[in-house]
């Protein structure tokens, strides 16, 4: 039987500065991978904080009811771990790296990776200035504060709410970090509104997902985790 995470109490939701592990601080001019939309209905840019919601995602901090938050948006990525984060030996291969993990996280609810619907396109960018994120699967926090592990990987309802009572209880913070629930070596981030400031002026990287150069790739990594490509 799976896990459930329970509703949070904002009550226990510990002081940070209790336990300074709590607090992943990711250094400046680290590297984030994501893939975002540039058509179809709702086209956005690779820099674009999501302001509408809360939506399916995990992390979402808006609050109820939907619609527009302009305080309360939110960016996912996926941190890519370089020798910043964790030594050589392990660092993940090509194929299970950041753009791997971001591909199979956008694309999970089908299992199909679709080139063209919508514009999907890779986007990767050094941040500005350090970040500060609540990290939710390399610490204690989540047990301390009366939760567990299906923060990163249950019912995604659920998490939204303990998004909106980290957000609530912690403004000072740049998002959360998490394990992916699909590969859980990769670590997720969430940024919210606060961390726009972070975001470099030019991205390093830009690229649609149906350009031949990415195309051996993502065969790849379709393969190694049975996706479809259409």
């Amino acid at each position: 039987m799976s896990e459930e995470l329970p509703p949070p109490d904002p009550a226990r939701l510990p002081a940070l500065g209790d336990d300074p592990r709590w607090v992943r601080e990711v250094p400046a001019r680290a590297m984030i991978v994501r893939i975002f939309r540039a058509g179809g209905a709702h086209p956005t840019a690779w820099h674009e904080f999501r302001s509408f919601g809360p939506l399916d995602g995990r992390f979402d901090p808006h609050p109820l009811p939907v619609g527009e938050h302009e305080d309360a948006a939110v960016m996912y990525g996926v941190l890519e771990r370089g020798p910043h984060t964790q030594s050589a030996a392990d660092r993940p291969s090509a194929v299970g790296g950041a753009f791997a993990a971001a591909l199979l996280e956008v694309f999970q609810a089908q299992r199909m990776i679709r080139l063209r619907d919508g514009l999907p396109t890779l986007a990767a960018f050094e941040t500005t200035r350090p970040l500060r994120l609540l990290d939710l699967s390399d610490s204690d926090w989540v047990t301390v504060a009366g939760g567990n592990a299906a923060i990163s990987s249950g019912d995604r309802e659920h998490s939204r709410a303990w998004a909106r009572a980290i957000a609530a209880s912690y403004p000072e913070l740049d998002g959360v970090v998490s394990a992916s629930s699909l590969v859980p070596s990769a670590r997720v981030v969430a940024l919210w509104a606060g961390a726009a400031d972070a975001l470099p002026r030019h991205p390093t990287m830009l690229l649609p997902l149906g350009i031949d150069a990415l195309l051996g790739v993502i065969d790849r990594i379709a393969d190694r985790y049975s996706y479809l490509v259409l």
